[in-house]
C-alpha cells in the first residue's frame, strides 16, 4: 500500500506519512514537506512552514490577491518565509519580554514585503471524528510589529490536541496606510487576516483538520484583531470560537478614514496634486526605507473604512454591536492586571521611588490633552466658531475617581493608583465593554484577569513593584515550559502546573465553548450583564468578588466618562482627526499656535 492510500486510509484526506518527510497535497496550490519535531518524550509534532495563502498585490497599498492562489509542482521544504517589513529595533523593544529567551531567533528574521505565508501545527496521531479542532493566531505587535515565526505551536498543538496555524499579516505603513476609500482605503493587514481564515477554511482538512471548527486567537494587536473580526463583514462565517487577549474593538488605535492633509509631513518630495499622484509616489519609494522612516511617524491601526465596498468596517464598532451587526461566536477575554507596567517603569524610573502627587497629575494631564488635542487647539480659539471640550475638568474628573482616598502622600501607593488607570481605561474598559455587548447576544462569553506572576523568572530586568505586565500571560498559553527550544531554562514547578491548567482552559474553549470541562476543578461562570463574572487567574483560579474586582472602574469609563465629556463640550462640533502621537507632537503644535497667536496679537 502506498504512503498515499495509507494516509486516505486514516481519513487524513491528503497527508502522506513519513518521518522524514511527511507530505501533504494541498488541492490547488501543490504538495508541501512537513518536518517532524519533538516535544516530549514519545510525543512529535508535525510542522508545515511557510505556505503561502494569498498572492501580495502587485502594487502595495492594495488588499491581498486570494484568486489564484500561488501554485506549484514539486514539494515545498519546511521552513519559515520572511516576516513582514518592519523596524527591527522596534520589534525587539516591543519584545522586551520575549528578546531575552529568543534572542538568537530575533537576530536571524529576515523582512520582506512579500510574506504572506503561514504554518501549520499538526499534532501526531490519528484525528478525532470530524477531525482536529484548529485555533488561528494573531500575533501581538501594536500594528507595527510582530511576526508569526517567534510563535512555536507544536506544544500547544501535541499537549491540546489542536491543530495550530499562525499567519503572518502586514504592518505599519505597509499594512494600516490609509487616505481616500477609492485610493488607499487601508485595513490591508486586517484583509490579509482574513484571507488566511478563507485559506483555513478551504484548505485545513488535508491537514486533518475541521474547518467547522477554527477558533480565533490574538494578543495585544492581534485581540484587537479578533475584536474586530467579531463585527466585520468581511470575517462571517470563517470561524467558531474567538479568543482575544489583551485587545478589543474599542482599542485606541481604531480611527476614522484620514485625509491627505494628515500626511503633510511625509515624503514631501511626493506631489500631493492629488490622492492617487501622492499613494503612486509612495509606492515606488524603496520598501525598507518606506517602512523604516514612518513606523513611529503615525500609530498605524484599522480605520473605519466605510467609504469603500466591500468595507471591512463599515461603521464605527460600538455602532455595529449596538445594532447586533455581529459574528455570532461564543468569545473568551480578558488583560493583566499591569498591562503598561513596563512603560509606566520606564516613565518614572529616574524618580526616587513610586511617583509624586505631582507627577500623577502631570501624567494624566499629558494622555488627556494628546486624547482630546483637537479640542485643546479649539479651545485656544485658533479655529473661529467652534469650541471643544473642557480638558482640566476632564483631568480633575479623573483625578477625583482614581486619587487615593484618603489621600497619601505614599509615592508607591499613587503609583499603584497609576498602574490601575492605565490597565482599566487603556484596556479592561474596552474589553468589558465588547463582552457585555456580545453577552447580550446567544453566544457565550468568559473573561478573565490574569494576575499570576512566575515564580521562575527568566526575564531580566523585571522591577520587584511590578507583577504581570503586558505579555507576560503567554509564555503560560503556549506552553514554553514545554518547548525543546528553552529547555536550557529551568522553569518553576508551580509555573509548569500554571501553564497545563492555562494551555488546558483555552483550547478546551477554542474546542466546546466551554474553558471548564470535566477533570478541571475550577468554577469559571459566564459573564452576563447582569451578572458579570469575571475569573482572576493566579494560584488558586477564583471568580472575582468586590474585594478583588472593581467592576465600577468600568462603569465609569464606559458610561460616566462619555456623559461628563459630552457636557463639557461648550457647544456641538464634528470631530474627524486622525490619531497622533503623545507629547513631543502636541508640544509642537501648541507652540506654534502660541507663537501665531502671538504674531497676530502683535
Amino acid at each position: 500500500m502506498t504512503p498515499l492510500l495509507c494516509a486516505l486510509c486514516l481519513g487524513l484526506a491528503g497527508l502522506a506519512l513519513g518521518k522524514d518527510a511527511p507530505v501533504v497535497d494541498i488541492p490547488d496550490q501543490g504538495p508541501v514537506s512537513g518536518k517532524e519535531v519533538s516535544v516530549t518524550r514519545g510525543q512529535k509534532a508535525t510542522q508545515y512552514l511557510g505556505i503561502p495563502f494569498a498572492k501580495s498585490p502587485p502594487d502595495r497599498l492594495q488588499p491581498p490577491v486570494w484568486e489564484p492562489l500561488p501554485n506549484w509542482t514539486e514539494p515545498r521544504n519546511s521552513s519559515f518565509m520572511p516576516s513582514c517589513l518592519q523596524s527591527r529595533k522596534a520589534l525587539k523593544e516591543y519584545e522586551r519580554i520575549f528578546s531575552q529567551i529568543l534572542r538568537e531567533q530575533l537576530d536571524q528574521l529576515e523582512f520582506n514585503e512579500d510574506c504572506l505565508y503561514l504554518n501549520v501545527y499538526v499534532p501526531d496521531g490519528q484525528p478525532p471524528p470530524g477531525n482536529w479542532p484548529v485555533v488561528v493566531w494573531f500575533h501581538p505587535g501594536n500594528f507595527s510589529v510582530g511576526t508569526p515565526t517567534l510563535w512555536d505551536g507544536s506544544t500547544l498543538a501535541v499537549k491540546q490536541r489542536v491543530i495550530v496555524v499562525t499567519p503572518a499579516y502586514r504592518l505599519n505603513i505597509m499594512g494600516f496606510f490609509a487616505m481616500d476609500g477609492d485610493v488607499s482605503p487601508g485595513n490591508y493587514g486586517l484583509m490579509d487576516q482574513v484571507a488566511a481564515l478563507k485559506w483555513v477554511k478551504a484548505k485545513i482538512s488535508v491537514f486533518g483538520g475541521s474547518p467547522e471548527d477554527v477558533c480565533i486567537m490574538g494578543h495585544g494587536a492581534g485581540g484587537t484583531s479578533v475584536g474586530l473580526h467579531m463585527v466585520s463583514p468581511r470575517s462571517e462565517g470563517q470561524f467558531s470560537r474567538a479568543i482575544a487577549m489583551s485587545g478589543s474593538a474599542f482599542d485606541r488605535l481604531i480611527d476614522t478614514m484620514p485625509s491627505m492633509d494628515t500626511y503633510k509631513d511625509l515624503y514631501a518630495g511626493c506631489e500631493r496634486t492629488s490622492s492617487q499622484v501622492f499613494v503612486d509616489c509612495l509606492r515606488n519609494i524603496v520598501p525598507d526605507s518606506l517602512v523604516e522612516e514612518t513606523w513611529d511617524r503615525y500609530p498605524w491601526g484599522p480605520v473605519i473604512d466605510n467609504v469603500t465596498k466591500n468595507a471591512f468596517l463599515p461603521k464605527p464598532p460600538e455602532n455595529l454591536f449596538e445594532t447586533y451587526k455581529m459574528n455570532k461566536a461564543d468569545y473568551m477575554t480578558g488583560y493583566v492586571d499591569m498591562e503598561d507596567a513596563f512603560m509606566i517603569d520606564d516613565a518614572v524610573r529616574d524618580s526616587e521611588k513610586g511617583i509624586s502627587a505631582d507627577m500623577f497629575r502631570t501624567l494624566i494631564e499629558t494622555e488627556t490633552e494628546d486624547e482630546y488635542y483637537t479640542e485643546v487647539i479649539q479651545d485656544l480659539g485658533l479655529l473661529n466658531g467652534t469650541c471643544g471640550v473642557n480638558v482640566p475638568h476632564l483631568v480633575d474628573t479623573i483625578l477625583f475617581y482614581y486619587s487615593p482616598y484618603p489621600p497619601s502622600v505614599d509615592t508607591e501607593v499613587i503609583r499603584q493608583k497609576y498602574v490601575d488607570y492605565t490597565t482599566e481605561k487603556r484596556y479592561g474598559s474596552g474589553i468589558y465593554k465588547q463582552a457585555t455587548f456580545i453577552s447580550k447576544s446567544a453566544a457565550r462569553t468568559y473573561v478573565y484577569r490574569f494576575d499570576y506572576k512566575p515564580k521562575k523568572s527568566h526575564f531580566t530586568g523585571l522591577p520587584d513593584w511590578v507583577s504581570v505586565p503586558h505579555g507576560f500571560e503567554l509564555p503560560f498559553f503556549w506552553g514554553m515550559p514545554y518547548w525543546p527550544s528553552l529547555s536550557h531554562l529551568i522553569w518553576n514547578g508551580a509555573d509548569r502546573k500554571v501553564a497545563d491548567i492555562v494551555m488546558n482552559l483555552w483550547t478546551n474553549f477554542a474546542k466546546t465553548g466551554n474553558p471548564i470541562q470535566s477533570g478541571i476543578n475550577y468554577k469559571w461562570d459566564v459573564f452576563k450583564e447582569d451578572s458579570p463574572g469575571v475569573m482572576i487567574i493566579d494560584r488558586n483560579f477564583n471568580m472575582s468578588d468586590p474585594s478583588t474586582f472593581d467592576h465600577k472602574a468600568f462603569a465609569f469609563w464606559n458610561d460616566y466618562f462619555p456623559k461628563v465629556k459630552e457636557a463639557m463640550k461648550c457647544c456641538n462640533i464634528t470631530q474627524n482627526a486622525f490619531r497622533v502621537h503623545s507629547s513631543p507632537a502636541l508640544t509642537g503644535i501648541l507652540a506654534t499656535i502660541a507663537g501665531l497667536q502671538f504674531l497676530l496679537s502683535s
